[in-house]
């Protein structure tokens, strides 16, 4: 069953891309909130000062799509900082402030793979929606965001010296753990941690 788009001309938007957009929704807020958990704990790295705010755009942006779907998304944006309905994306919230705390490097890395995993489930989203669109050029827009961030990631990265011990397993797990989330969101199916 679709939604019409609060628009001149009526938009239906599939139960799927309806979905995607929720899932989106908190997939931002989770960002925003990693972001400032960060920027607290390394403030001389300027990405985590500034693309919180970004982030916080990208999340109204939404916000304001789903209002022109005609989608409720009120339980989410009643959600305090730091708290998300999608219980797998609060156990990753939790993995990934613990696994940023342990370096610079390492809290730069988890932006890095927000980032792409982003810019992957935004493809998707707009795949899923009409590219003539509110919500397809607002997909469009927030991915270029997503990517101007994964090259500010990418360039601290690079002067920022590696921990002693590098743990390239972790991020790969944590890589592989957010396609999951993204993939069971997708599937409606319900499900309580990531492995």
């Amino acid at each position: 069953m679709g939604i019409a788009a609060g628009s001149v001309q009526a938009e239906i938007y599939s139960a799927e891309a309806i979905a995607d957009l929720r899932f989106l929704i908190e997939e931002e807020k989770l960002a925003r909130d990693v972001y400032l958990s960060f920027g607290t704990l390394y403030p001389t790295i300027m990405p985590f000062q500034h693309i919180p705010n970004s982030e916080n755009t990208h999340y109204n942006t939404l916000v304001t799509q789903a209002g022109l779907a005609g989608v409720d998304v009120s339980d989410l944006t009643s959600l305090p900082s730091n708290t998300f309905q999608n219980l797998a994306l609060q156990s990753l919230f939790t993995s990934l402030v613990a696994q940023g705390s342990t370096s610079a490097y390492a809290a730069l890395t988890v932006g890095k793979n927000i980032e792409l995993q982003d810019i992957d489930d935004l493809t998707v989203a707009m795949s899923r929606v009409p590219s003539t669109s509110s919500l397809y050029n607002a997909y469009n827009n927030l991915r270029n965001g997503s990517y101007n961030h994964l090259n500010a990631f990418n360039n601290w990265l690079a002067m920022t010296p590696t921990p002693p011990v590098p743990e390239p397993e972790t991020y790969a797990m944590f890589l592989a753990g957010l396609g999951l989330v993204a993939l069971a969101a997708r599937r409606h199916k319900p499900f309580l941690t990531i492995r």
